[in-house]
């Protein structure tokens, strides 16, 4: 039947089911929205639970900041600040925090996002979720949207605590351009979430994978050391991925004696690697989810 006849008929036009459309991604908004919702309700229905992992990034972090200043044998660093070339010594315990703060965000990506498609399947709802016309990404972006926000949950309480008991050394001025280097690598990092949770479709126990991933970005990201005390190979190949930039800018941005005087390469680099992330990720989940559905392996351990 022709446009022309099925308006005679009084007949609604036939629109592409594919596409993009304002009603489209209002319904995507919305799944992803209802999926971070979801998640919050799961953890709130054990709150020792939901209480047990906001405190402990806190519990983890205590460690590397007493390590710090023990080796040390003090607040302050000459050790870093060559290392940094900086005017003044480095304060350990805001160098430690402002990287540790970052590296929580990693487990975003690589855990929870990794795992939101494996928890499904877990869940016995993987396959429902398949047959409805919403995008599978939305689930995953929804989960990552829950993981950010319980993120910032822990980072607050770490926030808090650390500054009543040791005090931290950070320019009030460079938080805004700060937050806009995180939201940067966050973007990059979901990119990476999406890859892990291809791969965990695709090999069922993905968390090999995510782990030995993790474990690699704890190396070549600088948390509680600078990438100078790495071989310059590992420098060179810390560059591929955004939580090394992002650090460096935030701290220099955040903390005294940290001159900005690279950021806007830090801003371009950042903006790259959000691309390639981003499309490269989707790319692989796209190519696995027709993969696995071709095979009929989609509820398969």
């Amino acid at each position: 039947m022709t446009k022309e006849d099925r308006e005679k008929q009084g007949l609604k036009p036939v629109s592409c089911p594919v596409g993009f459309s304002w009603a489209n991604l209002r319904a995507e908004l919305r799944a992803i929205w209802e999926s971070n919702v979801k998640v919050w309700k799961i953890e709130l229905a054990y709150p020792i639970s939901f209480l047990r992992e906001c405190i402990q990034p806190l519990v983890m972090l205590l460690p590397f900041l007493l390590y710090g200043l023990v080796l040390i044998g003090g607040r302050y660093s000459e050790a870093l600040q060559g290392l940094l070339e900086t005017a003044s010594p480095v304060d350990v315990v805001t160098y430690i925090f402002t990287g540790y703060m970052v590296m929580g965000f990693i487990g975003t990506a690589i855990w929870a996002m990794g795992f939101s498609i494996r928890r499904e399947q877990w869940f016995g709802t993987l396959e429902s979720i398949y047959v409805t016309p919403t995008s599978r990404l939305s689930l995953v972006l929804g989960v990552a949207l829950h993981s950010t926000l319980h993120q910032c949950i822990s980072v607050s309480i770490e926030f808090l605590v650390i500054y009543a008991v040791f005090g931290l050394g950070l320019k009030i001025q460079g938080i805004l351009p700060a937050l806009t280097i995180f939201a940067l690598m966050m973007f990059a990092l979901y990119g990476f979430g999406v890859l892990i949770s291809a791969l965990a479709l695709f090999l069922k126990e993905g968390w090999i994978v995510a782990e030995g991933l993790y474990s690699i970005l704890m190396i070549l990201s600088p948390g509680a050391y600078p990438l100078a005390v790495l071989p310059n190979v590992v420098r060179q190949v810390s560059g591929v991925f955004p939580t090394g930039p992002a650090m460096i800018g935030m701290r220099s941005l955040l903390m005294d004696g940290y001159p900005p005087q690279a950021i806007g390469t830090i801003f371009l680099h950042l903006l790259a690697l959000d691309a390639a992330w981003i499309l490269f990720g989707i790319l692989v989940y796209y190519l696995v989810d027709i993969y696995i559905r071709r095979r009929g392996s989609l509820g398969k351990y």
